[in-house]
């Protein structure tokens, strides 16, 4: 029997349906979806011994500096699904299409690209790093694996949480948003994409204690990245409070410093932009805790008590 079938008819038991989609946000969200699926793919090729870690040199010098692994072009996927992610909202808003369907195929998109791909690269690097020549973890090798796959565990379930939730308490669309509550799952996995994009920067430049240290740091940065999604912490909305406002002149060398970074060493410039970010939640917050403590209570205004 089908579903139809068994389904009761009559006005007690009303049925949905999607007429019509707006294209080109959809399209641009399922651009974001296919970004993570790629980068996990990217994973598996690069867990596969006959293509481990090959250096893609046939782009040319400049892009092997950007690319030097499997695992560094699925980290800058992740970069690309945010950018799809970016858009679908300005285009459905641009389309006057802002409808549930887009909301909930975002939702699903973004549990694929920012909640499983980043966990996937992360486990990918730790079976690279932390097995022996012979199949077999060292103690060292042990310890840090399972404290990284608790890590990721939380981290993907703090996605699916704060993704969940956002689709509840955001019901009337992210139009006129000012901030976020908690960090967006997006901001999540640009942070944990950009030190694995470091990391492989560093494992091909032969700075092998630098990179060593960062891997030993991912376990418990995906544990702090996963509490923050969850968390009360205003995050501010980029976008909406930055770019879309005009900014004087002034602001133009920013562009320039901008480039000038992203040419010297992109891989620092992207770590920067991701923490600059996600710390900047912490201290908004606290800050503006201290400043709640500090104004005095307000007292009742005798003027406006009504003695009748």
């Amino acid at each position: 029997m089908s579903l139809e079938q068994r389904l009761p008819e009559g006005d007690d038991a009303p049925r949905r349906r999607i007429d019509a989609v707006a294209l080109l946000p959809s399209a641009a969200t399922l651009g974001n979806l296919l970004g993570g699926v790629i980068a996990i793919l990217f994973c598996l090729l690069s867990i596969r011994g006959l293509f481990g870690d090959v250096p893609l040199r046939e782009f040319g010098p400049r892009l092997s500096e950007l690319f030097p692994s499997y695992l560094a072009v699925g980290a800058y996927l992740l970069l690309l699904s945010m950018l799809f992610d970016a858009l679908d909202g300005r285009l459905a808003r641009l389309a006057r299409r802002t409808t549930e369907f887009g909301g909930q195929l975002d939702s699903i998109a973004d549990i694929v690209s920012f909640g499983a791909a980043p966990v996937v690269l992360f486990l990918t690097v730790l079976l690279h790093r932390t097995v022996l020549p012979g199949g077999e973890a060292g103690p060292v090798g042990q310890i840090e694996w399972r404290l990284g796959l608790i890590g990721a565990l939380v981290y993907v379930s703090c996605a699916a949480i704060r993704l969940a939730r956002y689709n509840v308490e955001n019901v009337r669309g992210e139009s006129g948003q000012k901030k976020f509550s908690g960090l967006p799952v997006p901001a999540a996995a640009a942070g944990m994409a950009s030190v694995l994009i470091l990391h492989e920067d560093l494992i091909h430049s032969e700075l092998l204690a630098w990179a060593g240290t960062i891997r030993m740091a991912l376990g418990p940065l995906l544990l702090c990245l996963g509490l923050l999604m969850v968390s009360r912490f205003d995050y501010v909305h980029v976008f909406n409070v930055y770019v879309r406002r005009d900014q004087p002149p002034s602001h133009l060398i920013v562009i320039v410093v901008f480039f000038a970074m992203a040419w010297w060493w992109a891989q620092i410039l992207l770590v920067a932009l991701a923490y600059t970010y996600i710390i900047s939640g912490l201290v908004l917050n606290i800050v503006g805790n201290k400043r709640a403590e500090r104004l005095p209570e307000r007292k009742p205004d005798e003027s406006s008590i009504d003695l009748n």
